[in-house]
């Protein structure tokens, strides 16, 4: 089963890319291969324009696997352009009454959001406390234990129940990735994506990620049962992703899933769907 319309798939507007599959490409080019309003929900987590550089650990072990220590493409102070640019393609790709999820940092809200509202209907700046805290100025500063999600609507849509409530508090609590297990420094709890997916999303509907990093997303969404399709800049870190989804593929096809038999978890895990 195509994601889009034969018509559209042979209008050529989006014959090269498949769903289930992190692409190696910048995301508002890979964004325009696809049609209009075809995309059920966006989990975007950008570059927040802050010159991102860590020197938390000197340790070359960690340094050579979390890459990104060494800083993040298109995170130049002033990307304000660029993510315009973003916004303008997510509002498009998505379909009538869907969400988004955007991250960011405190500093960066007063920014980003009048972006966002160019196209989408804020409604709530959601507080993930990572029960844990960064860096930064040790003595000068209050460390920092939280990370903001600015949640948008394009028209309108309910929630969906998550473990029995529909109504979730814009709190979330979900511990951070621990360093040990980090492939991206900027990388998200799988718990955390797979609750926002499952909050704002159906199964079989398809997930965009335009800045997929190590591929969360892409593993929250097998997890899950939807279908995704995602892009990175970086050409290591699109390997790492899709190595993810191939060990998360192996796993949950030797899973118990439910009354669903092999072929049915095969089929929504698998699927290499023409966009």
């Amino acid at each position: 089963m195509k994601l889009f319309p034969d018509h559209l798939v042979s209008e050529g507007l989006a014959e090269s890319l498949v769903i289930n599959k992190i692409y190696n490409m910048d995301c508002t080019e890979g964004m325009r291969m696809i049609p209009d309003n075809s995309i059920d929900l966006v989990i975007a987590d950008p570059p927040y324009g802050i010159n991102y550089y860590s020197n938390w650990s000197k340790d070359s072990n960690y340094r050579s696997r979390v890459r990104s220590v060494g800083g993040i493409s298109n995170d130049k102070e002033n990307n304000t352009d660029f993510l315009s640019e973003v916004v303008q393609e997510l509002d498009r790709v998505l379909k009538p009454n869907t969400h988004i999820y955007w991250f960011t940092r405190w500093d960066r809200v007063m920014i980003q959001q009048p972006v966002l509202e160019n196209y989408f209907k804020i409604k709530n700046s959601i507080i993930w406390m990572k029960n844990n805290w960064s860096m930064g100025d040790l003595r000068g500063a209050y460390a920092g234990q939280y990370e903001n999600i600015l949640f948008a609507q394009k028209g309108h849509r309910t929630f969906n129940e998550v473990a029995g409530k529909k109504r979730h508090p814009d709190i979330l609590q979900f511990n951070r990735v621990p360093p040990n297990k980090l492939n991206h420094s900027h990388e998200k709890p799988l718990d955390l994506i797979s609750f926002l997916i499952e909050k704002s999303s159906n199964r079989g509907e398809t997930i965009l990620d335009p800045f997929v990093g190590s591929g969360t997303t892409a593993v929250a969404a097998l997890h899950t049962n939807r279908n995704f399709i995602g892009f990175e800049l970086d050409p290591e870190y699109a390997v790492t992703a899709n190595e993810r989804i191939a060990e998360a593929k192996a796993e949950l096809c030797g899973s118990d899933r439910g009354n669903q038999s092999y072929s049915e978890r095969w089929s929504i895990i698998n699927g290499e769907k023409k966009v």
